[in-house]
């Protein structure tokens, strides 16, 4: 083969090389772009979550479904937010905006649709129903599927009992538990060490996930996913402060922990005012500088901003004039 002959194969190898170079990542691209553009498939929810699913409430620009259940963990219904358009078979598994159960019989949407409200009618019984009040009044009820009864208590316990709002008293510490949305409740209490939060599921299952609040550890990591902090846990008189969804487009809420029983010293108390953590600000540091400006910091002691810059400014010219003889002495000795 001739050189002439080998010169034009070579130069359409390198142009076919060059050609594949730059249309693979066209492909790769057209490939990306079109997987993009296709609508995610709807990943199902778990069997926990799954259940009887009804339209509860709809508007203009909104949709509620309840999501009815009465299994192993009793009666509960997850109000979940959706398009004013579902119907059945559409995707549900989406946020949760109230949560009802035997533990938590009562909740109030605080986002999406505000003032929603859903209660568990007859909880303890094999045929509970959902009541929903929607922000202008209206009522509707939705009966659960049939389950099976609560059993009775037995003997009291000295554990906080898991209804809302029920109080438990042993010796100098009392709890009260309080719902806080997004399916959490918290156990409040307060004794002679100052107050205590832990965490529970809806369901009354414990969440150590959350880990417990006390005056050393008031406040939840970021990492928790919601918001709870501890105010004023040295008075007595703390409340804890709550956000569990909504980001950070709504109020925070708060629950006030109990009273101590009578009798009972609180141990470590602050006789400080309480402090806002709205208004608090930041303490103000005034620094004393030294050398040639320490003339204007101590005039500033005494007297106002203006004269500590006037005292400030003669220092710099003095300085400077200074400066200004040393120079003129050298150009004077060199002549």
């Amino acid at each position: 083969m001739s050189t002439y002959t080998r010169t034009p194969l070579r130069a359409a190898i390198t142009v076919a090389a060059l050609a594949g170079a730059l249309l693979t990542p066209a492909a790769a691209f057209a490939a990306t772009s079109t997987a993009a553009s296709a609508p995610a498939a709807a990943q199902p929810a778990a069997d926990r979550y799954d259940g009887q699913k009804v339209l509860v409430y709809k508007d203009a620009g909104h949709g509620v479904i309840a999501v009815l259940r009465n299994g192993s963990e009793g009666p509960e219904a997850w109000l979940r937010a959706v398009g004013p358009n579902w119907k059945p078979g559409d995707v549900w598994a989406v946020r949760v905006i109230a949560t009802v159960s035997r533990q938590t019989p009562s909740d109030t949407a605080k986002e999406y649709v505000p003032g929603l409200k859903a209660q568990l009618l007859k909880a303890d019984t094999a045929t509970p129903v959902l009541r929903v009040t929607a922000p202008d009044g209206a009522v509707k009820t939705y009966a659960l599927p049939k389950g099976t009864a609560a059993k009775p208590t037995g003997t009291p316990s000295a554990k906080p009992s898991g209804q809302l709002g029920g109080t438990t008293t042993k010796g100098c510490t009392v709890s009260v538990t309080k719902g806080i949305g997004a399916g959490t409740d918290t156990i409040l209490t307060m004794g002679t060490k100052g107050p205590s939060v832990t965490f529970a599921d809806a369901d009354g299952t414990p969440a150590p996930r959350l880990g417990k609040l006390d005056r050393q550890r008031p406040k939840l990591p970021e990492s928790a996913g919601i918001y709870a902090e501890i105010l004023n846990p040295y008075s007595a008189a703390p409340k804890l402060k709550y956000k569990t969804q909504g980001g950070w487009t709504l109020p925070y809420s708060y629950h006030s922990f109990p009273k101590l029983p009578k009798g009972c010293v609180l141990e470590g108390a602050s006789a400080a005012k309480p402090v806002n953590p709205t208004t608090q600000s930041a303490a103000q540091t005034t620094v004393v500088p030294k050398g040639a400006v320490a003339a204007g910091a101590e005039f500033k002691q005494g007297g106002t901003d203006k004269g500590a810059l006037i005292a400030g400014g003669a220092a710099v010219a003095a300085a400077g004039g200074l400066g200004f003889v040393v120079v003129r002495r050298r150009s004077a000795a060199r002549i």
